[in-house]
């Protein structure tokens, strides 16, 4: 059985910083909807676009990019898994499943890059290894 999930956070998708993408983890930034924020983190979640199937596992920041000078506000990063999607203007629903850890900073990138490639991997084996799923 699994465990409940942790929350949603849901709302539009807005440029950033556009880091992850030359990481080789692109992210949806989010406008958030009403509502708090969880701990500082990241997490395994799934992801619904604009309201409508499928879902899709997704790797969640949320936090404020401590390994990165410049703008230290907190904010929701969401990295969808196999996914090559322009969305901009989007809604993304994202429901917590699991803290996988706390927000950490990182002495370089390649450290970074790392440790997001294990993430990835620990929220494919928390969300049953499935890139996307059709509910």
């Amino acid at each position: 059985m699994s465990a409940p999930p942790l929350g949603t956070i849901a709302g539009m998708v807005v440029p950033g910083d556009g880091r992850g993408r030359g990481l080789g983890f692109p992210t949806a930034n989010l406008e958030l909807d009403e509502g708090g924020l969880p701990e500082d983190g990241i997490y395994a979640a799934w992801a619904r676009i604009d309201d409508d199937p499928p879902l899709w596992a997704a790797s969640v920041s949320v936090g404020a990019n401590p390994t990165f000078d410049g703008d230290r506000a907190r904010r929701v990063e969401v990295h969808l898994h196999d996914a090559d999607l322009d969305l901009y203007g989007r809604r993304l629903a994202v429901t917590l499943v699991a803290r996988l850890r706390p927000t950490l900073r990182f002495d370089g990138v390649d450290a970074l890059i790392a440790q997001a490639a294990d993430d990835v991997i620990r929220c494919r084996s928390l969300l049953g290894d499935h890139a996307r799923i059709r509910r």
